[in-house]
């Protein structure tokens, strides 16, 4: 393989490196694209390659906008979360009719875990204290799917 093959190849391979960065992010894919770009440049420069370097560099240049117009304009419509929080809704809620239901921790709540209320299992949280396992407790809020417990006096 020829000198000036081995700048080609080298060089492509760092562009390549570079858009598939784009869509799988991570850093080390795009500095390793990075750095083949400056390895071939500096090896076409060290072997006599003038016109070869300077070829390159300017690519590099005029291609650097593209990139990011590609990243902002084309690949943000793909990959990116466009929706707001206001849109959010819960995926389940609970009836509010739990609110002051008596019922048992099944599994210790530190400070969440699960608890049995009208013989189900639901996902309580506490407020803060730790209970153990067995604990007697009772619902003192319900919002959403959050169900706040605590021990029973």
């Amino acid at each position: 393989m020829t000198q000036l093959n081995v700048i080609i190849i080298l060089y492509v391979l760092g562009l390549l490196a570079i858009v598939v960065e784009l869509f799988i992010p991570g850093i080390i894919v795009g500095t390793l694209g990075f750095l083949a770009i400056v390895a071939s440049i500096v090896y076409a420069l060290s072997v006599g390659r003038t016109w070869m370097a300077i070829a390159m560099i300017t690519c590099s240049v005029l291609l650097t906008p593209v990139f990011f117009m590609l990243w902002k304009g084309v690949l943000v419509k793909y990959f990116a979360n466009t929706r707001v929080q206001s849109d959010y809704r819960p995926s389940s809620t609970v009836s509010e009719d739990l609110e002051g239901l008596e019922g048992v921790a099944v599994t210790p709540l530190h400070p969440s875990g699960i608890a049995r209320l009208n013989e189900k299992r639901y996902d309580v949280v506490t407020e803060g204290e730790m209970l153990e396992k067995g604990t007697p407790i009772v619902v003192t809020d319900v919002s959403g799917n959050r169900i706040v417990v605590r021990r029973v006096e």
